[in-house]
C-alpha cells in the first residue's frame, strides 16, 4: 500500500508521520491482545509495576509510574476483583497498605508479556537484529531530547 504521505514531503514530517503511523498501530494491536486476557492496557501497567515494586504500598507504586496514586485506585479495584493482585496490610503500619501479585496474577502477567513481545516481533518482523538495536538505540535519542516529557 503506498504512503499516503507524499514523497516529497519533509523528511522530518515524513519521519514523525511513520513514527505516529506506527505508534497507533502498535497500540492497537497492544490493546486487542490485552483484552484476549481481559485486561486493558492500563491493567498491564498495574501488574509489571507491581511486579517490580515487590509489596510497594499504592503511593509508591504511584510513584514509579509517574502517576497520581489516587489514580490508581480504579485499576487496583478491577485487579483486585478479577484475582489478579491483593492489598495486604502492613503489619509494622496498618494505615499502610502493600499491593501484590496473586498467583493468577503471576501467570496473567507472564502470559500478558509473552503476548506483548509477541507483537513487537511481529512489528519488527522487517528489521534485523542490530536494525531493532539501532531504532532503539535512535528511539532513546529522541525520546532524550526531552521533547515528549513536555507532551
Amino acid at each position: 500500500m503506498p504512503s499516503p504521505i507524499p514523497s516529497g514531503a519533509p523528511v522530518h514530517a515524513r519521519a514523525a508521520y511513520l513514527l505516529a503511523r506506527v505508534g497507533r498501530t502498535q497500540a492497537a494491536r497492544f490493546s486487542e491482545r490485552m483484552r484476549a486476557l481481559g485486561l486493558r492496557p492500563k491493567h498491564f501497567a498495574v501488574l509489571n509495576a507491581v511486579a517490580l515494586a515487590d509489596g510497594a504500598s499504592q503511593q509508591e507504586i504511584g510513584g514509579r509510574m509517574g502517576l497520581d496514586p489516587s489514580g490508581l485506585v480504579g485499576a487496583i479495584d478491577e485487579l483486585e476483583s478479577m484475582g489478579l493482585v491483593e492489598r495486604r496490610r502492613d503489619p509494622a503500619d496498618r494505615r499502610r497498605n502493600a499491593i501484590a501479585l496473586t498467583a493468577d496474577g503471576t501467570a496473567t502477567l507472564r502470559r500478558a508479556r509473552r503476548l506483548v513481545s509477541d507483537s513487537a516481533r511481529e512489528l519488527l518482523g522487517a528489521l534485523d537484529d542490530a536494525e531493532v538495536e539501532t531504532l532503539v538505540a535512535l528511539l532513546a535519542k529522541v525520546e532524550a531530547g526531552g521533547e515528549l516529557e513536555r507532551l
